[in-house]
């Protein structure tokens, strides 16, 4: 499987599959929750229809019934992620061991007549980062080359508790820098990035995270969800041997240091350390962009979010450390985002902790703004 993006590029995708793998050639058209002897079934056009116009058939009505009111709001948003990556190092990353020990991993939670679902999970991921709206759930499902996508939700759970995905820590803890996802995505971008000159890269968490590529070429979105000071650090001390180079960087951490408790000298020492990091990429110009504020209803919720008033304290520490080492501070260029230090509803998404469409926008031209600095 190692070099099918390059024949996807040429030839037809089934034509591939059949001659590269003993696997069916087909799209999965359902997705099989098993859990016993009980089976339910879930066309995956349901789910697209449900991710763009907001349509619950009946069949993802009765998935959704297992859910909070929360954690639909948070599946649906699951769904909007696509992901545009680049297939040589997509290709590059399926092939370290740490992808193949995960692919073998997940595998294990997808019931199969064969034993071919490695394969079938690499098939999918390369297919569905091939598609037009990049690599999401979605594209994912719809690239997975067989009819049915058979769950095992007992195995599933297991190898999320395996694998870290989930943490019943409320709040949670930064222990981004153990789980494999997170260490897949540096590695990734270790790949995409090596030896390349940029304008500009941003360091972020998940607001940050949303903007994807849409700043411009020349600039690099290094933000992942659930960074703070902690991990940001380790994600810099990876990338820094890979010789990249960034000629401006915008640090926008804070809000989950909050959330996860971090004192205010563990944040500014963390935050010290990752400017003096980010000048070691050859940076002449930092910007720190402050913490975002959650809506007033989220910043109650601990399972969501950092009180408010907790993320004003980040903020204080964090200007602090930018009049040290005398670099701007950018509060004014988000500060419309906000009304009495909280997110307006208006700019929220549905989980009060991130920002809408038009949120990002805003965002994304005040970032536009600052870069011309």
């Amino acid at each position: 499987m190692r070099y099918l993006h390059h024949l996807v590029l040429s030839i037809s995708t089934c034509v591939i599959l059949l001659k590269t793998t003993s696997i069916p050639c087909f799209a999965a058209e359902k997705i099989i929750f098993r859990y016993g002897v009980f089976e339910e079934s879930l066309p995956v056009a349901d789910l697209r229809k449900y991710a763009q116009k907001g349509e619950v058939s009946s069949s993802l009505q009765f998935v959704l019934k297992f859910f909070s009111l929360s954690e639909q709001k948070e599946f649906h948003q699951a769904l909007q992620v696509k992901m545009p990556l680049e297939l040589a190092a997509l290709d590059k990353l399926l092939n370290t061991e740490l992808a193949k020990e995960n692919l073998s991993v997940v595998s294990q939670g997808i019931a199969r007549r064969d034993s071919a679902g490695v394969q079938a999970l690499n098939a999918a991921v390369i297919l569905g980062a091939n598609s037009q709206e990049g690599l999401g759930i979605i594209s994912f499902l719809e690239a997975y080359p067989s009819q049915r996508l058979v769950i095992n939700i007992p195995a599933v759970l297991k190898i999320a508790s395996k694998l870290n995905i989930f943490s019943n820590e409320i709040p949670p803890k930064d222990n981004l820098s153990s789980t494999s996802l997170w260490q897949i995505s540096v590695q990734y971008q270790e790949f995409v990035t090596e030896g390349k000159e940029f304008s500009a890269c941003l360091f972020g968490d998940s607001v940050t995270a949303e903007l994807g590529k849409t700043l411009g070429k020349g600039t690099f979105n290094f933000a992942l969800d659930g960074l703070s000071g902690i991990s940001l650090v380790e994600q810099l001390k990876l990338l820094i041997p890979n010789k990249i180079k960034c000629e401006k960087a915008v640090i926008a951490i804070g809000g989950n240091d909050a959330w996860y408790g971090l004192s205010d000298t563990l944040f500014a020492n963390k935050l010290q350390e990752s400017i003096s990091l980010v000048q070691k990429l050859g940076s002449h110009q930092i910007f720190l962009i402050p913490a975002f504020y959650s809506t007033v209803a989220a910043s109650v919720d601990p399972r969501i979010s950092a009180t408010n008033y907790r993320v004003k304290q980040i903020n204080k520490v964090m200007n602090q450390v930018a009049v040290k080492n005398q670099i701007p501070f950018e509060i004014s260029e988000v500060e419309s985002l906000n009304q009495n230090d909280a997110l307006k509803d208006n700019f929220s998404s549905e989980d009060g902790a991130h920002l809408n469409n038009q949120g990002i926008n805003i965002y994304r031209q005040a970032l536009l703004k600052i870069l011309g600095k």
